[in-house]
């Protein structure tokens, strides 16, 4: 997936729970707008979880590191003891 469509849906996703979680507090307790703001703060970490797991599945896994492990004093750490 294009890296720009998800920097941009990550931008979007941390704006909706950021604007959730800074307005939260000045909510009255037991409100209808407490529970559309707690609603909107679960969808924005969904989203923002949903598009980490999206470049997580996305991305190539690191080859894997193949060469002589050296320890502190130089010598290489398969020679014999």
């Amino acid at each position: 997936m294009d890296p720009r469509i998800l920097r941009g849906g990550f931008r979007i996703a941390v704006l909706i729970l950021g604007a959730a979680l800074l307005i939260f507090p000045f909510e009255p307790a037991g409100s209808a707008e407490q529970i559309v703001t707690v609603m909107a703060a679960a969808v924005g970490g969904a989203f923002v979880g949903g598009i980490a797991l999206l470049v997580r599945l996305g991305n190539a896994p690191l080859p894997h590191d193949s060469t002589e492990r050296k320890g502190y004093n130089g010598r290489s750490t398969t020679e014999g003891r």
